[in-house]
């Protein structure tokens, strides 16, 4: 999904600093987007009065009049649900910015990995079907469609790929299984859990993924995968 995100401030200097940070904290996310620039709200109204949509606004809470603030309330009169980041180098607005439901508050100078929150924060609620894990390289955030199994090697966490891609996690099977989607995932053996989306044939002893791996099926299992597979199928969930 691409997403429109929209930068307002007046401060050309700190956009200048802003922009390449929050560049790199979107592209450690795997977030595909496309920025936009303004330096008044007015101009960015004018802008979404006209037709142009955005996903996420980083939005100076204070400008001359306190136009930052109004164009917010604004937007959210006119039933505009547009996710709103406030950045502030004050904190008198903070109450009065309430009315306006922002998702977070950065203040400036911004820190990071204060914005790395608010951005994981966007994503998690922007991409129902994307999962987020931390791996030993990073963020992974990865749409349920591409993860085919998930299994446990010693301490580690191995996330297959659809595209034969590896990552690496440190937990446990049982801490990750009710993170993911019940009704997608199902555990046939304790050392793996699989993508119903992804099996291509089930037997009494194995099963075989779209990627041609294998994996084992307890034998007191083999009922309740069958079953949880026929229902996934049933409904239209099959992909292979």
């Amino acid at each position: 999904m691409m997403y429109e995100i929209a930068v307002c401030d007046d401060d050309s200097t700190f956009l200048s600093s802003f922009r390449p940070m929050l560049e790199e904290a979107l592209s450690a996310r795997s977030a595909t987007y496309n920025l936009s620039f303004y330096n008044d709200p007015s101009v960015l109204m004018h802008a979404m009065d006209l037709g142009r949509k955005f996903d996420l606004l980083f939005l100076d809470i204070y400008y001359d009049t306190e136009k930052g603030i109004r164009f917010a309330k604004a937007l959210r009169e006119k039933n505009d649900q547009t996710d709103i980041v406030f950045m502030t180098a004050l904190t008198d607005y903070a109450v009065e910015s309430y009315d306006a439901a922002p998702l977070h508050y950065l203040l400036k100078p911004i820190d990071p990995e204060k914005l790395g929150i608010a951005l994981t924060r966007f994503l998690e609620k922007n991409s129902p079907q994307k999962l987020h894990f931390m791996t030993t390289r990073g963020h992974l955030y990865a749409p349920v469609s591409d993860i085919v199994f998930i299994e446990i090697y010693g301490h580690e966490i191995i996330i297959h790929l659809a595209n034969g891609a590896k990552e690496t996690c440190i937990g446990t099977l049982k801490g990750l299984e009710p993170l993911l989607p019940e009704l997608t995932f199902v555990r046939p053996h304790r050392s793996y859990l699989v993508n119903l989306g992804h099996i291509s044939e089930i037997t009494r002893y194995q099963i075989r993924l779209s990627s041609g791996d294998l994996i084992p099926v307890s034998k007191n299992l083999y009922n309740n995968i069958l079953s949880s597979f026929i229902n996934y199928a049933n409904q239209g969930g099959a992909s292979f």
